[in-house]
């Protein structure tokens, strides 16, 4: 029998269902009543408590990327830093690059991107000051708080200032 025989064999025969009645307890039929007007309002009173919540946490988590920043920014200053604690600095600035919009803080996660943009064409000990003007711009937007307009037209500001020099910088 060829393979292609074979093959074609398997794909006929029906693959049983696994019995997952083990795993999975049913009490009987789920029905929900409707909510009523006071249920709704009270669940959505709820609702916005827990994202009240989260959003603390977020700027808890924001704040704590942006120390692992700073450590890393400063390993790298050493002397005798080395390629692997700018790929630290990097992974740093990537991970506030990806956190930093669903924590509320685009404007930041704008300078982590330059600064992850500028990482990569650095070699050690090189570029310092612009890579610290990025750090001290993340820390500033960051101490601004979440989403407001005063700090997005500072951060914007700042970011197009930056993103100029990091191109200028990468074109020399």
């Amino acid at each position: 029998m060829t393979l292609s025989a074979v093959t074609a064999r398997r794909t006929l025969q029906p693959v049983p269902a696994p019995d997952i009645s083990r795993v999975i307890k049913t009490s009987g039929p789920f029905y929900a009543a409707p909510l009523t007007g006071a249920a709704t309002e009270s669940l959505a009173d709820e609702a916005e408590r827990a994202v009240d919540n989260l959003s603390e946490q977020f700027e808890i988590w924001m704040r704590k990327d942006l120390e692992a920043l700073r450590a890393t920014w400063g390993e790298a200053q050493k002397p005798g830093a080395c390629a692997e604690d700018y790929r630290q600095l990097y992974t740093a600035a990537h991970n506030i690059t990806g956190a930093a919009p669903s924590y509320g803080f685009p404007a930041v996660a704008r300078l982590s991107k330059s600064l992850c943009l500028l990482l990569s064409q650095t070699r050690p000990g090189g570029n310092a000051p612009l890579i610290n003007l990025h750090v001290e711009a993340c820390r500033a937007a960051i101490a601004a708080g979440p989403e407001g307009d005063a700090s997005h037209s500072v951060a914007d500001a700042v970011c197009d200032a930056l993103e100029r020099r990091v191109a200028a910088r990468l074109t020399a």
